[in-house]
């Protein structure tokens, strides 16, 4: 239902302003999601056999791997329905995104100025980049976070994926799913249209003021010297939004590079105790990098995270009482 009207909405409108949907987006996710295909199956066989020889300890670890292959591949239905899941996904992806392009159209940036303040309101009178500035300032540093907040898009591909072609009667990687479209009806959309807001890496160019500027000089230094690929997606996004770019749908608030990992980490809770924290660590490190790399006001990604939250308590709720 969601995804249906999302997907209406959007097609809405297109109908009735100057900017056309493109479902290429969705298209361009089904590609990419296809490409990491294989390296998702390699990811699930080392773990299989991982488990099979260090926790089961079983006696003949290959002829076990590849019965359990031979199950999953005769699980017509279930491999069916994770298809179908997958291609779903990516069409109400494909229609956020187009919604995501719109905030700026139907709202213009409003909110950037207030949200600068209110950062500064709870990190005690200080901008909260210079904190990670004094922390993360390195350049090796530096761009270990932008590889953190580039892996995001694996790692949700990946846990999606996951989720997708879990066994049908798991209500956890339902509640994950349900969650997502959630995640990116409330916030990536309803959310980020209330409260527009293009981020501090474009507040100079908002004509708001220079505050953030010692960060962006920072940020050009160490691109000097370990790279910064944050740069030149920021700039990409930029002329797509004054019109001139392929790139588009810039929108800060609220973080939902910190909505999903957040919700990926209470879904890698229920897993196990490994995958809890290393979740919760890339969580972490993608609220930092959200900061620390111009894109984002720390509130944005505070407020992504209780949205995250949010939906993730909904979501369960919805599936215990759909079961």
């Amino acid at each position: 239902m969601l995804i249906a009207v999302q997907t209406a909405v959007a097609g809405m409108l297109a109908n009735f302003s100057a900017y056309r949907f493109d479902p290429g987006m969705g298209q361009l996710l089904a590609i990419l999601m296809a490409f990491c295909v294989p390296w998702f199956l390699w990811i699930l066989v080392v773990r299989k056999v991982v488990l099979l020889g260090a926790v089961h300890q079983s006696e003949a670890p290959i002829h076990d791997l590849l019965s359990s292959i031979k199950s999953l591949a005769l699980d017509f239905h279930r491999l069916l329905g994770g298809a179908v899941k997958l291609v779903l996904i990516c069409l109400f992806v494909g229609a956020s995104g187009y919604l995501k392009e719109m905030i700026s159209v139907i709202q213009p940036f409003a909110w950037d100025h207030t949200f600068m303040r209110v950062d500064r309101l709870l990190h005690f009178g200080v901008d909260p980049y210079r904190l990670s500035l004094w922390l993360f300032g390195s350049p090796t540093a530096t761009t270990a976070l932008n590889v953190a907040y580039h892996a995001w898009f694996f790692v949700i591909y990946f846990v999606t994926f996951v989720a997708c072609f879990a066994r049908t009667d798991d209500k956890l990687s339902q509640a994950f799913l349900v969650g997502l479209l959630l995640t990116f009806a409330v916030g990536g959309n309803a959310i980020a249209l209330v409260f527009s807001s293009a981020g501090p890496v474009y507040y100079e160019r908002l004509g708001l003021g220079s505050e953030f500027e010692p960060l962006m000089q920072h940020l050009r230094a160490m691109n000097e010297i370990s790279p910064v690929w944050a740069l030149s997606v920021q700039e990409g996004l930029w002329h797509g939004h004054v019109g001139d770019g392929e790139l588009a749908g810039i929108s800060a608030m609220p973080s939902m590079h910190v909505a999903t990992s957040v919700l990926m980490a209470f879904y890698a809770t229920t897993y196990a105790r490994w995958a809890a924290w290393l979740m919760w660590g890339f969580a972490l490190a993608i609220l930092i990098g959200s900061v620390h790399l111009g894109w984002h006001y720390a509130i944005d990604g505070y407020l992504g995270a209780a949205i995250a939250w949010a939906c993730w308590v909904t979501a369960r709720y919805l599936v215990e009482e759909r079961n």
